[in-house]
């Protein structure tokens, strides 16, 4: 008897909770839940493999291009953090970001570490957002620049919650990755970046650089950029959508400062001929939420009006290219 009045009184005891009250604790644990998970560390990874033909040549090769792993994430205090490594970085593994963040207010944000300098809108995106297989002259020779230094950013957003300004600027050290520990400086290296958007799918990005390496002096003139994208949806089936591309860009003679200066001048010498491309892609956009992936068939063009000696990567040729990322 003894028992069977226990187990009334919790089960009348349970009863007491009304409907309300029941949301009410399941909104609690589903809100402790999403809580825990923001803070949660991210992983991400991109994997890239592509086959190029080149027909002056005669020539092949095979290539995994990047063989990126990430991990960020947001942390208590108005933080965050990133860490990326490429494992096959042209053959090579480099540890490509790893900075702290922290965001006083929604729209500003303070970064310390190994970053990308900002500069250009082209050589900030990642491998997985490109739109060619090959980066643009721009993203590849000018842009590509990752350094050691602090940098500051503020956004300007709209009434409607669109950006419609951002700015971002910084100073680094100025040498090589490799060479922190010794990476003493007197006069920093500095880059600074204003993206504007006036309507949706318009940017206008000025952007100015300093980098002074140590090993390394550069000089970039005159480059040109342009693009035109079509993508048609495709709701069933394998696929997800096509895309058909167009590129045409130009970049001056260029000297990447390996060379040094031409005998009893202060003249680098050219390490890069003037030249001109034109790519035709097509792009297969397979229908997979979790894995999302690209088949990416190019065509570039190449040609040098002032003659030089193209480089063997840099002749016309043929490109098709596998791309997953998650």
């Amino acid at each position: 008897m003894f028992v069977l009045f226990c187990l009334c009184v919790v089960k009348m005891g349970a009863q007491e909770l009304t409907l309300e009250e029941r949301l009410t604790q399941i909104e609690q644990g589903l809100r402790r839940q999403t809580e825990k998970q923001k803070f949660m560390p991210q992983i991400h990874g991109i994997l890239r493999g592509k086959y190029e033909y080149e027909p002056d040549l005669n020539a092949s090769r095979f290539e995994v291009r990047n063989a990126r792993l990430s991990v960020d994430g947001n942390m208590l205090l108005k933080s965050s953090y990133k860490l990326e490594v490429d494992l096959c970085d042209e053959s090579a593994i480099k540890m490509k970001d790893a900075w702290v963040r922290v965001n006083p207010i929604s729209t500003f944000r303070i970064t310390l570490g190994q970053q990308r300098m900002p500069f250009s809108i082209d050589a900030h995106r990642n491998p997985s957002a490109q739109f060619f297989a090959n980066r643009s002259f721009i993203a590849k020779q000018v842009g590509d620049m990752r350094d050691v230094g602090a940098a500051v950013g503020y956004d300007i957003i709209s009434m409607e919650n669109r950006k419609i300004l951002s700015v971002d600027a910084g100073i680094y050290n100025g040498s090589n990755l490799d060479n922190q520990k010794t990476a003493w400086f007197t006069s920093p290296a500095y880059s600074a970046r204003i993206q504007y958007f006036p309507v949706r799918g318009l940017a206008l990005i000025p952007s100015v650089q300093h980098q002074l390496i140590a090993s390394r002096n550069a000089s970039y003139t005159s480059i040109d950029y342009a693009m035109a994208i079509y993508k048609i949806p495709v709701k069933k089936g394998y696929l997800g959508g096509v895309s058909y591309l167009l590129r045409y860009d130009y970049m001056d003679n260029h000297s990447d400062g390996t060379k040094g200066f031409a005998e009893g001048t202060t003249r680098l010498l050219q390490s890069d001929a003037q030249r001109h491309r034109l790519t035709a892609g097509l792009t297969f956009h397979v229908a997979n939420k979790f894995f999302p992936t690209d088949i990416r068939l190019n065509y570039e063009n190449y040609w040098y009006p002032n003659g030089g000696t193209p480089k063997e990567s840099e002749q016309d040729k043929l490109v098709a290219e596998l791309m997953i990322r998650f």
